[in-house]
């Protein structure tokens, strides 16, 4: 059994459906029991919804009894409380998660011993960030002698869906200073334009804060580290970027009143996008890998959770314990592979 806390939601439908479609059975897990037992009714016999709340001692031990696999789609991580990795420990349960919040990060990382101890996995952030890009970068940085310094873009489709989640998570990054071995940089400033494959081309991107700028010092040799984000649509672009001058104190109570007009206007473009990571070594020498396509971006951002879940639940699949990315759990190889072989276009470039 595999509980998907957050099932219901956004990424978590996506998640929960991928493993349902792979013959695994599912547990849906979120605060709204009614909505629960519905979605699970949806995906076929054989799956269950239950009312749970990850940030919840006692209802995390609930929703993971008799459970050998835990993912957490639930947010945003920034204000989420350890209970469901705590509660993974003492039920003997693997943990998956879709997070992309470098606090969160290391409050995990606290907890890797002990999940190491008890012979189990915490793969953290497996999703476009920093599962996918960490898979990219590692596929690219073999074209390079070495790596000086790196560029990761996380590119979306305007045809995405704007869960309440992921629009606090984004609310904030805008103006909020951040450290990196670059300096202190600010969420969405730092205006760049990076060439994207089709059908997105040219597109203004801005600074964000993520895992990768902790993860890929140690991961590729170079701690000249950035991650940028983009919009399709150019007016949330202008917007955010507008918004984030303004500061973390205005900023973001502004976004939450404008949520729902953005919702509205979710009928054009794509509902793809891309992630791409650039590296550059020696002499200016540049590489470049994305992964994406023009639909279906959120599924592509579940899939490295539930190929996770699948491989942990299938004894030797995932042989990783502790605390781990999804890159490290897959293989870097096999992981972009198997977003392929889902329909999603790898596109190189470079030498």
């Amino acid at each position: 059994m595999i509980v998907v806390f957050g099932g219901y939601g956004t990424f978590g439908a996506h998640v929960a459906r991928a493993l349902a479609a792979a013959g695994l059975p599912v547990r849906i897990a979120g605060r709204d029991a009614a909505k629960a037992a519905r979605f699970a009714a949806g995906l076929g016999p054989g799956h269950e919804g239950i009312a749970a709340d990850a940030n919840d001692p006692a209802s995390c031990l609930r929703g993971l009894d008799g459970a050998h696999v835990a993912v957490s789609c639930a947010g945003p991580f920034s204000e989420m409380r350890p209970a469901l990795p705590e509660a993974c420990l003492a039920m003997g349960s693997h943990y998956v998660d879709v997070a992309d919040d470098r606090g969160w990060f290391r409050r995990l990382a606290a907890l890797g011993g002990r999940f190491h101890e008890r012979g189990l996995a915490a793969v953290a952030g497996a999703s476009s960030l920093p599962g996918i890009s960490g898979a990219l970068a590692l596929i690219a940085a073999w074209r390079l002698p070495s790596v000086e310094r790196a560029r990761v873009t996380l590119f979306i489709g305007n045809r995405n869906p704007k869960g309440e989640a992921a629009v606090r998570a984004a609310s904030g990054q805008l103006g909020r200073p951040f450290p990196t071995s670059v300096g202190i940089l600010r969420g969405f400033h730092g205006r760049e334009v990076v060439s994207l494959p089709p059908p997105f081309g040219r597109r203004a991107i801005y600074d964000w804060d993520s895992p990768e700028l902790d993860l890929f010092p140690g991961l590729l040799g170079t701690g000249a580290v950035r991650v940028k984000v983009g919009f399709e649509a150019r007016l949330a672009t202008l917007s955010f970027a507008g918004l984030a001058h303004l500061g973390p104190r205005l900023g973001p109570p502004l976004l939450a009143a404008l949520a729902p007009l953005a919702r509205h206007l979710s009928f054009f473009g794509h509902s793809g996008g891309f992630v791409s990571v650039e590296l550059w070594g020696p002499g200016g020498a540049r590489v470049a890998a994305s992964l994406g396509g023009a639909n279906d971006g959120q599924r592509m951002a579940a899939l490295p959770a539930a190929l996770v879940a699948q491989g942990l639940l299938l004894d030797g699949k995932v042989a990783a314990r502790g605390v781990a990315t999804a890159y490290e759990a897959l293989g870097a190889d096999a992981l972009v592979e198997r977003l392929t072989v889902e329909g999603y276009e790898l596109v190189n470039a470079g030498p």
